[in-house]
């Protein structure tokens, strides 16, 4: 009898064919109903993974790829400030992929973030010249890969057979900027005298406290990114090469300033759950957080600067910016339906994430567990440390949400990647695995270690090292910076390096006890081998002193190149409204002795508080 059932059952497979098996998606994710129950329901059912492929025609899966703007790591992370945002789909990633927790940018600005993950490189390993001077990396916002550069993720995964889409917001390589933000860059280090207490700041302009509106209309697909998402996702939908896997990416200009929703965004955002505590007085600050904030027009222009402290003022640019991550969320479920629509869930891995945080969007643990006390005690410390914007050291501004979702292998419940630091330039080796592509194919040099070991609950770090790094060097902030986050058994640190670690002393967090890095460890002695173990490790990567050195070297040949290549530029330069224009108008005089003087010899400017006029 058993073996009459055998034979029936085996000659119902070859009447049936494997092309003929019934498709068994893994809906759960696909239909909003993603509880591990969902699963367990299936668990009976013969879900067939290869009927798909052999539709489609190839075992390699489908990858879609897409980079949000400006968003903070913890935005997504429930626990956190997310709990006032909407975003189901990305949850529909989260419970039934991997969900990573301390996942860094390596350059946290727009055109250099890019440029190291589709490189692989870290910023300073980046090869590039502007106007034939040799930058030596990624330094500003408007560097990044040479045109000539030739071994980008996207032209590697064609190479290897790949269908490649590409749309959105790429902005690998250098940016068109305006002579203002270039002369801002390469005048960075020169010692202008300016007077806060007089002037308000290096410029008279309060762009960050007034950058968000809130539009009367109540259009869902409100943001110009939506064009992109239909036109990218009718390619999908159109699709039909049964022998081509695809490559699909998006970079959305979604949560980038300025921050403009309306009011069907809006209104989903409970504004009585955001917090905003209470800044302390700008002369209070650490000096390179203070002229970072100085830098980017971040501090009140008048004498009457209570506006600029005003609680609700403050909640409610949050709530804008909250609003546009609920946005980008359901820009998010577009791909995911017509993944479902076209055929391809079994058989396609979302890869989602974001450039680099925001400083005005920090979680804060008002009401979290045992974070309670830390807050209340440091609370007037709180919001980003009086910082805007993006390009500093802290979780903010380094820190990016990453969820990736295989639907060959979903994880019931999901996955969560919390013991294990991981980097943008991680994603590159991970594409490369997670496509099976030859080796043959694949640069020589990569800075980053593939994640596809951590895609399971018995994931294995043994392969990777147990830090990240991530550097900026450019324009908006008070100097050169590097950063590098360690494991230590079960907690974090990040240890902070400004310029050459000479200039400034150096910062050290406990991620761990400390997540909002308001308790600066660095003087205390029982951290002492610890941060000569990081200093190590960060300078295995890169070579602080000589890459904070030759950005002041590429700044100074580039002013001085402007300069003679610029006739009357004094008054070229005048006119240009820089971001100390302010001081320069109360004393030209001092302003270019102090330039003349910094052309002549040229050093790294150390952060600076309030000084006074010659």
């Amino acid at each position: 009898m058993l073996l009459l059932v055998v034979l029936v059952l085996l000659i119902v497979q070859g009447a049936i064919g494997e092309d003929q098996i019934p498709e068994l998606e893994m809906s759960a994710i696909f239909e909003g109903n993603f509880s591990a129950k969902a699963f367990e329901k299936r668990s009976f059912e013969k879900i067939s993974v290869s009927s798909q492929r052999t539709r489609k025609g190839s075992n390699r899966p489908n990858i879609v790829f897409l980079v949000v703007e400006s968003t903070d790591g913890r935005s997504w992370t429930p626990g956190y400030q997310n709990y006032v945002v909407p975003i189901p789909n990305i949850r529909r990633l989260q419970e039934n992929g991997t969900e990573f927790r301390r996942h860094y940018s390596n350059a946290p600005v727009c055109c250099p973030s890019r440029a190291t993950f589709w490189s692989g490189r870290h910023a300073s390993n980046i090869p590039h010249t502007h106007n034939g001077v040799d930058v030596g990396g990624a330094w500003n916002n408007f560097e990044g890969l040479p045109d000539n550069f030739t071994e980008r993720l996207d032209q590697v995964m064609s190479r290897a057979g790949y269908s490649v889409k590409m749309s959105g917001k790429t902005d690998w390589s250098t940016g068109g900027h305006s002579e203002n933000v270039y002369l801002n860059a390469w005048t960075m280090n020169v010692p202008f005298p300016y007077d806060v207490n007089r002037t308000g700041g290096w410029f008279d302009e309060t762009i960050c406290m007034e950058n968000a509106t809130i539009t009367s209309d109540h259009e869902k697909e409100r943001h110009p990114d939506w064009t992109t998402v239909k036109q990218t996702t009718q390619w999908i939908r159109d699709y039909d090469d049964k022998e081509t896997p695809f490559f699909v990416y998006q970079g959305m200009n979604i949560v980038h300033p300025p921050y403009v929703t309306n009011e069907y965004w809006s209104e989903k955002i409970d504004r009585t759950r955001i917090e905003v505590p209470n800044w302390i007085p700008l002369m209070d600050l650490h000096p390179c957080d203070f002229q970072s904030s100085m830098l980017k027009g971040c501090t009140p222009s008048d004498k009457d600067s209570s506006w600029f402290y005003d609680m609700k003022r403050r909640r409610e640019i949050r709530a804008v910016y909250y609003a546009m991550i609920a946005e980008f969320d359901a820009m998010v479920g577009e791909y995911v339906d017509v993944v479902r629509d076209s055929g391809f869930s079994n058989n396609t891995i979302f890869i989602v994430t974001s450039d680099h945080g925001d400083m005005y969007v920090l979680p804060q643990f008002i009401n979290s567990f045992h974070y309670t006390n830390i807050v209340s005690q440091q609370q007037h410390r709180q919001m980003e440390r009086q910082q805007f914007y993006k390009m500093v050291p802290y979780e903010a501004s380094a820190s990016v949400p990453m969820v990736v979702y295989d639907g060959r292998n979903p994880i019931p419940g999901g996955h969560v990647v919390s013991n294990v630091p991981t980097q943008l330039i991680d994603i590159f080796p991970s594409v490369l695995e997670l496509g099976d592509v030859s080796k043959e194919l694949w640069p020589e040099h990569l800075d980053g270690y593939s994640f596809v070991s951590l895609l399971s609950s018995k994931a294995s770090s043994s392969s990777r090292p147990d830090f990240v790094v991530s550097q900026f060097h450019g324009d908006n902030i008070a100097m050169s910076w590097f950063l590098i986050v360690q494991r230590f058994q079960d907690t974090f640190l990040k240890l902070i390096v400004w310029g050459t670690g000479s200039e400034v002393p150096s910062m050290l967090y406990d991620l761990s006890k400390d997540p909002n890095e308001t308790s600066n460890l660095i003087d205390h002695e029982e951290y002492t081998s610890i941060i000569e173990e990081m200093r190590h490790n960060l300078n295995s990567v890169v070579d602080v002193e000589t890459v904070a050195k030759s950005v002041v070297t590429y700044e100074h040949t580039m002013l001085k190149n402007w300069i003679n290549q610029t006739s009357n530029w004094r008054e070229e330069i005048h006119k240009q409204g820089l971001r100390w224009d302010v001081s320069w108008n109360a004393s030209s005089e001092a302003s270019f002795k102090a330039l003349e003087s910094w052309i002549e010899e040229p050093t790294i400017l150390p952060c600076r508080h309030a000084l006074s006029w010659p």
